[in-house]
């Protein structure tokens, strides 16, 4: 007598809480590590598993580092106050908040480490704009063109460099800041990018 066949699928599905541990792994080794020494053993050690299961999941460690980075990076969209102060302020103080944030600190260092770079043959770079900085920089450019079209800035601001002054500002304001300072600039972080915005509106304000 013949026995059924029974299909076996595709494998076993996927354990978002395994790809969790080891995407937030991958950050914590990076931040450690840096790209030079970034490597899929470190990596599976600190999540502790196997190295096979790393790469049925991400065949290459720059697909490792853009889901891990794409995990921990929602989307910074400002609110719609009717203010462009009070919306790059609300903004900028997102923005400090993610770079004090341990792994906001480290996508930062994989997005600065990718750009610097003098090669891209994974085209890693690109694919790391297309998934996470045009993610940030959209939602800012939209909030400039509000303020244009409301009359908080002059007609003629260009909205590239406004955005680009916004997140470098909140950037080296991050860098410069000593390790004892933090812990008061992630409770008082709204009034530590007040410098900023004020920037911006002599530059640009009507």
């Amino acid at each position: 007598m013949p026995t059924a066949h029974v299909p076996t699928g595709r494998g076993r599905p996927r354990d978002p809480a395994l790809d969790g541990r080891v995407l937030s792994a991958a950050l914590e080794e990076y931040a450690h590590t840096g790209w030079a020494a970034f490597t899929m053993d470190g990596v599976a050690r600190r999540a502790g598993v196997g190295k096979s299961t790393l790469y049925r999941r991400w065949p290459t460690k720059e697909q490792l580092l853009l889901d891990a980075i794409e995990m921990q990076t929602a989307p910074i969209i400002p609110p719609d106050t009717g203010s462009f102060r009070a919306d790059a302020e609300a903004l900028a103080t997102l923005l400090l908040e993610h770079f004090l944030n341990p792994d906001g600190w480290a996508t930062l260092r994989i997005t600065v480490d990718a750009i610097i770079s003098t090669s891209d043959p994974t085209g890693f770079h690109q694919q790391l704009y297309e998934r996470i900085v045009r993610m940030h920089r959209e939602p800012a450019g939209r909030m400039v063109q509000r303020a244009i079209d409301r009359g908080d800035l002059v007609a003629d601001t260009p909205i590239a460099p406004v955005v680009e002054s916004l997140f470098g500002g909140v950037f080296m304001h991050a860098l410069g800041m000593a390790p004892g300072d933090r812990p008061r600039a992630k409770a008082n972080s709204g009034s530590e990018v007040g410098p900023a915005v004020d920037l911006l509106l002599r530059a640009y304000g009507s």
